[in-house]
């Protein structure tokens, strides 16, 4: 349940080039936001990339996996979450090719799990 008038955002991927850009963009356009970001730090993202955010007190950064429901229906209740934006996902096609498991764990399930975690939260807890 919502308590506040201000945005709460939970990033996912956001340590990754297109993820960090948004955070970035959107923190400094919408300074009452607090934005979570979610990443498991794989090959694609870099904690560099949102490094000089860390001594914004409307940012936190979570290391974590899409694929955990629990801890994404933790987040979205602790953090008070009304707005989930989902960059998180396997994207080089030569990884793809050799290690399609991993494709499929991410960008499938861990939407999936995403979405199991914001209809719990958002929808069945009433």
């Amino acid at each position: 349940m919502k308590t506040s008038n201000r945005l709460n955002l939970l990033v996912t991927g956001a340590a990754g080039f297109i993820g960090s850009n948004f955070v970035h963009y959107w923190l400094d356009k919408y300074k009452d936001s607090r934005v979570v970001v979610l990443d498991a730090l794989t090959y694609a993202g870099n904690l560099d990339n949102i490094s000089d955010l860390q001594s914004n007190s409307n940012f936190k950064f979570v290391h974590g996996n899409i694929c955990d429901t629990d801890l994404i229906k933790k987040l979205l209740v602790e953090n008070d979450i009304d707005t989930l934006v989902h960059f998180a996902a396997e994207s080089h096609v030569d990884r793809s090719i050799t290690g399609p498991d991993e494709f499929i764990n991410t960008n499938i399930l861990g939407t999936y799990s995403l979405l199991k975690a914001c209809k719990a939260v958002w929808l069945d807890s009433d």
